[in-house]
């Protein structure tokens, strides 16, 4: 895989499915080369994902290290879509 892809535009989603990995490869990979890595928005479906799991009990950072998010990006996305935050739990 080429950085120059990435740095002309295309998304590391996209550059995942067409690799057939993980989007948390292309990632890894991009930053291990040193390429600035864009701001990574969650889907929809991530969004909605997230929102049930944090519901359903689990911690923010459980919830981002099972979605493989990044647990700012997913806590700003839920609350967006109407999700209040527990207080923490301080462990």
């Amino acid at each position: 895989m080429s950085s120059p892809r990435y740095g002309s535009g295309s998304t590391s989603t996209a550059l995942a499915e067409e690799f057939g990995v993980a989007k948390s490869t292309i990632l890894r990979i991009l930053r291990e080369a040193r390429v600035v890595v864009r701001r990574q928005p969650m889907t929809a479906e991530q969004v909605s994902d997230a929102a049930r799991l944090y519901e359903s009990g689990l911690s923010l950072s459980q919830v981002a290290k099972r979605l493989d998010v990044n647990q700012e990006t997913m806590r700003v996305a839920i609350i967006a879509a109407g999700v209040t935050i527990r207080p923490p739990t301080g462990r």
